[in-house]
Parts: C-alpha cells; sequence; structure tokens
C-alpha cells in the first residue's frame, strides 16, 4: 500500500491558500491494480482551487474532512454488501462499481421529519466560481430529499435538492459554489421518507471554474442560471392562495414548491409586449435534444408562448409557438431541437390582453435523445411523461426504475420485455415493500378528449400465492376521480404479457396504473414495459377522434370538384355549338351565303 502526502501553498492576487491533501491509497484489487484514485484524477486535484480541494473523498477510506452534527451517527459508510443494511443503501459503489464504499443514511429507525445532516470543515473564503460534483443514488418505494446546502454563520442557503425514487442508478450532481465572501461550509441534508428506500453519495469533488449547465431544473433550489432582464421579468416563486398563481407547483405537488412564473396581466404586461427568460448555455449535440417542460396557464386570454433557439452568432429560430388558452393543470410540453453548435433556448411570453392571467413552467429537462410519442415510452432512458404520484392521499409508495442485471435489494423480473435481455429497463413494484392494503400510483401525462384511443402496454406478474384480488389495476383519471377500466385478477404469469384496451373520455383525463397489496401472503413484484399510446385510433386500427369531420371535408371537396368538371363540361359543350354555328352560317346563311338549315343534330341513316 502506497501512501502520498504532500502539503501545498499558493499565493496569487495577494491571497495565500493553503491545501493539506490526506494520505492517498492505492489499493491492488483483483490483479487489475485498480487504484482508488488515478494518476489523471490526483493531476486534476493537484490544479483544482486549492481551498475547496480537501472536501474530496470517494469513501474508501475515512474522510475526515466531513463530519455528522448530531450523536445519532445516521449517516455510514458501507459497501452494499452487508446484509443489515441491503434495503438501506445501494448494492454497489460508483468509484469501483460495486467493490468500493459508499456513504449512505441509515433508515432503520427512521423518526419522521428528522434531518441528518453531513458537514464539511471549515472551507476559508473564495472570490471565484467553483464546481462541486458528487454521485448520488437515490432508490426504493419510499425514499425522501437529498439537498446541498451552504452555510455561513447561522445563514443557509439551498443550492440542490432531489426527491424521491430516481431509479437503481448512480446519478451525477453538481453546483456551482458561487464565491463566498467569508468562511463557510457545504452540508449534504437528508430527510428520508421511510424505511423502504436509499438515500447515498460517493465521489466528491471540486474542478474550478462554474459547472455545465444542468439537464434537468426543478426550481426548487434556485432559478439554475435562468436569467430574465427588463421591465417586465420572469419570476422565480411558490405556490400559494394568490388568485393569479399557480395553488401548487409540479416537482413537489405542494404550495412550497417552486415554478418560474410570467404574469402576463395587462396590468403588467401590456398585450402584444414580451417577457423572456433566456436558458444557460449548452453544448451542440449531433443527435439532437429533447426540451421538455411542465405548462400551467390561467386567465381568459394567457397571452402566447413562445421558443426560440439561439445559437453562437445570436441568431434566434423559432422552435414552437402556441396562443394559451386557460388551463390550471399542468400539461407536458416537448420540442424537438437539432443544432450543431453551443446554444440558449429563450421562452417568450407574450401579453393577450386579460385582467388576471399568467403563464407558469416548471421541471425543465434538455435530453440527448429525440422526444418520445405522446403518453409512449420503453422505460430504457427515464420513465419519460409517467410519474409517482406524490400525494399521500393517493399513495404511499412510489413505482420504481431498475434492469435485471443491476444489484437490488427489490425484486424484479430477470429481463425486460423491449430487449428481452437482462441490459434492458422496466418499472416494477416489490410486494414486499407493501404494507397490506397499500397502494402505488404511476400517473401518464395528460391526454385530450377522445372518442377511442388505443393503450397498449406489457406487464409481468410473479406472485407467490394464486390471485384473488387484482394487484395490478389500469384506470382512467378524469376530474380527480378513478375509474378502473382494466384488471390483472384471478392469474399471474412469470412471461411478459401483451393488454391493449381502447380508452374514452369526454374530459382531460390521465390513465394510471396501480400496484395493490391485500394480504401480506402476496409476495413477488409487478412489472410494466412498452406503454404505448395511439391518439384518436382504437385497438381495432379503426380513426376515432376527427374521423366525422374529416369525412365531411372529403365530401365537401368531392361536391366541390363535382360542381366545377359540371360547369367546365356546360361551357366546353357551348362552346363548340358556337363555333360549329358560325362555320355554318359562313357557308350557308345571311348576305353572303345561301339558305339552309344549322344541321347540327341531324344523323344520316344511310
Amino acid at each position: 500500500m502506497i501512501k502520498v502526502q504532500s502539503f501545498i501553498k499558493l499565493c496569487g492576487q495577494g491571497v495565500t491558500f493553503s491545501i493539506v491533501l490526506r494520505p492517498l491509497r492505492y489499493t491492488l484489487i483483483a490483479q487489475r491494480r485498480s487504484f482508488q484514485m488515478s494518476l489523471a484524477t490526483l493531476f486534476l486535484l493537484l490544479l483544482s482551487p486549492c481551498h475547496l480541494l480537501a472536501i474530496s473523498c470517494n469513501f474508501e477510506t475515512v474522510c475526515s474532512e466531513w463530519k455528522q452534527d448530531n450523536a445519532n451517527l445516521k449517516w455510514k459508510q458501507a459497501s452494499g454488501h452487508e446484509p443489515p443494511l441491503l434495503h438501506n443503501g445501494a448494492n454497489y459503489d460508483h468509484t469501483l462499481n460495486g467493490k468500493g464504499r459508499y456513504l449512505f443514511v441509515s433508515t432503520s429507525a427512521n423518526s419522521g421529519d428528522q434531518r441528518e445532516r453531513y458537514i464539511s470543515i471549515l472551507q476559508t473564503a473564495t472570490s471565484a466560481n467553483q464546481c462541486f460534483s458528487f454521485w448520488y443514488h437515490m432508490y426504493g418505494p419510499d425514499v425522501g430529499t437529498l439537498s446541498l446546502k451552504v452555510q455561513q454563520g447561522q445563514s443557509e442557503e439551498l443550492l440542490w435538492t432531489r426527491t424521491g425514487t430516481h431509479g437503481n442508478q448512480w446519478r451525477r450532481g453538481f453546483q456551482t459554489i458561487p464565491p463566498q465572501n467569508q468562511h463557510f461550509q457545504l452540508i449534504f441534508e437528508a430527510i428520508p421518507g421511510g424505511t423502504m428506500g436509499d438515500i447515498s453519495i460517493d465521489d466528491l469533488s471540486v474542478v474550478g471554474g462554474a459547472c455545465e449547465a444542468e439537464g434537468m431544473c426543478s426550481f426548487e433550489a434556485n432559478s439554475c442560471q435562468y436569467t430574465s432582464t427588463g421591465m417586465q421579468r420572469w419570476q422565480r416563486l411558490s405556490g400559494g392562495n394568490s388568485t393569479n398563481r399557480p395553488t401548487t407547483d409540479h416537482t413537489t405537488e405542494t404550495t412550497q414548491g417552486h415554478v418560474m412564473f410570467a404574469d402576463t396581466s395587462i396590468a403588467v404586461l401590456p398585450i402584444g409586449e414580451a417577457m423572456l427568460l433566456v436558458s444557460p448555455l449548452h453544448e451542440p449535440e449531433d443527435s439532437g435534444v429533447c426540451l421538455q417542460f411542465w405548462l400551467q396557464t390561467a386567465g381568459d386570454s394567457p397571452g402566447t408562448l413562445t421558443i426560440y433557439v439561439e445559437g453562437e452568432r445570436e441568431q434566434r429560430e423559432k422552435v414552437w409557438s402556441s396562443s394559451m388558452v386557460p388551463d390550471l393543470t399542468w400539461s407536458l410540453i416537448r420540442v424537438n431541437i437539432h443544432i450543431a453548435h453551443s446554444w440558449k433556448f429563450i421562452f417568450e411570453a407574450i401579453g393577450g390582453g386579460a385582467r388576471m392571467s399568467y403563464i407558469a413552467i416548471d421541471d425543465v429537462t434538455v435530453d440527448h435523445k429525440e422526444c418520445p410519442d405522446i403518453g409512449s415510452c420503453d422505460f430504457e432512458r427515464d420513465p419519460c411523461g409517467w410519474k409517482n404520484v406524490l400525494n399521500p392521499k393517493l399513495d404511499s409508495k412510489d413505482w420504481d426504475w431498475n434492469s435485471g442485471q443491476t444489484p437490488s435489494y427489490f425484486k424484479g423480473p430477470e429481463v425486460d420485455h423491449t430487449k428481452g435481455t437482462s441490459q434492458g429497463h422496466y418499472l416494477f413494484v416489490d410486494t414486499k415493500a407493501l404494507n397490506v392494503d397499500d397502494t402505488a400510483w404511476l400517473l401518464s401525462e395528460d391526454f385530450p378528449v377522445t372518442k377511442g384511443s388505443c393503450l397498449k402496454f406489457c406487464y409481468r406478474i410473479n406472485i407467490s400465492k394464486q390471485l384473488v384480488h387484482g394487484v395490478l389495476k389500469l384506470f382512467r383519471y378524469e376530474s380527480h376521480q378513478e375509474h378502473v377500466i382494466w384488471e390483472a385478477k384471478g392469474s399471474q404469469s412469470t412471461e411478459w404479457q401483451a393488454v391493449n384496451i381502447t380508452v374514452e373520455s369526454s374530459v382531460r383525463f390521465q390513465v394510471g396504473f396501480k400496484a395493490v397489496k391485500s394480504n401480506n401472503e402476496e409476495v413477488g413484484y409487478i412489472a410494466i414495459d412498452d406503454v404505448i399510446y395511439l391518439p384518436g385510433t382504437n385497438c381495432q386500427g379503426v380513426r376515432t377522434d376527427g374521423a366525422h369531420s374529416d369525412s365531411s371535408h372529403i365530401a365537401v371537396i368531392a361536391v366541390g370538384v363535382m360542381t366545377i368538371l359540371t360547369v367546365m363540361g356546360f361551357l366546353i359543350v357551348g362552346i363548340i355549338y358556337w363555333l360549329r354555328k358560325r362555320r355554318i352560317q359562313g357557308n350557308s346563311g345571311g348576305p353572303n351565303g345561301q339558305l339552309g338549315f344549322d344541321n347540327l343534330s341531324y344523323r344520316n341513316r344511310s
């Protein structure tokens, strides 16, 4: 085992920085000589801003630069293989892909809203942006909230936050630490949701300069570097009882959640005037990107929302625009963008002249792929527009995202339906995580009114007991009412089964899957995959929505064509008659011709 210890002092611009690099231990693993920290990583750390360097940690050894702030010692280091901890932490670390260690919050004796805090050593004041990067794992049917904060004295500022399950996968989190005018500390704060889910972190590191633009912004911690300038501006605000703002946000579904808000009331934004919200700079992608956000509007005439893409030469291209109508539900909007250079996107709200109105957006994501069709998802990258319900009045547990090859305490199918392999992904519920009468809801995005649209999906159920009650139900959710339209009842299947259901609704609605546990003997899993929604076409392939209007339109066109052809026929006959009459008159009538008949219709019998 090799130990390296360094003490470095740097001076620059009148400021002295000191770093103490803790011993870096390189360990030979499985005869592969896999280093806990590569020389390239070490070189990068040496070049990093020194006042945050000491808090980098991969948890392969004890991190003395971080501490807990209470005696409960809920933050623990583990490898994920210890049986008592399997359902509290990830089953594999991020650094060494299952052979190393990470830090997690133990939820075995969770006490409700107990905040478990992990605090860095005191940091010196800084004069430049620094990017703090880490990896997090939030997985299970009952996960709470993980936040990153900065503390100066008694003052705390929220920098980054995530809530609920994010699937059985390590995901990168990062946040720019802005210049601090005095000593400060960074804090990881976890609020566990229950005892069946984990909150884990790994590979904390610091890189000089500001972080790149975030691919997802919920506006819960801050504005994610979105900017708005001018006399009238977009605002980041939380919900409430005000008559002219969203009651709840989309992310948390609470009055405490935040959105980006444009007040388009005529007293604030006169008719025709614009209010701009500009994103940070994004890097180019050859394959294109999918811009996705959730939208809510209110007022008799909320105005117009337009999205522009602005390239390197500040040339703007309109990629989406719509005149808003009042809609107090959160609706999902997707826009495909193809651009070969660095770019920004701009939300432009234009006043519509209403006395009281607004346009609000939330949960903006930029994903490097083509946008999926409405309601459809193969779950290979993420759950698309499908979302776990956060309202405790409706459900108590979450559906989760996993693949058969990824180590997991919660069990699902060995293979998915899309690929038919252990690498493919699906959504599932492990019934051992449910108590009797517990339910887990999964809701789609909003669908428009339909006279018949086909919903296709595949499901797989493996329960130890023959089913008596429906453990998986499909329902239509409209006007806050649940209408069950299908259920897997009285049978089970260890193979993927396909279902086609025609859905009808006279109002806007959502479709939901509900996993139910009716007794303690139901042990196993429920899984779904490859959901496809065909708007306006039923499961027999018949076009339903707009069929009457299309037929009428075709009939009108047909009548018009027939009328034109008839008129043209009469016109041609008239011209022929006139020309022949002129020829006959020239040969046999009038002062220059002989008397005779206009023999236009005579036919010689011989």
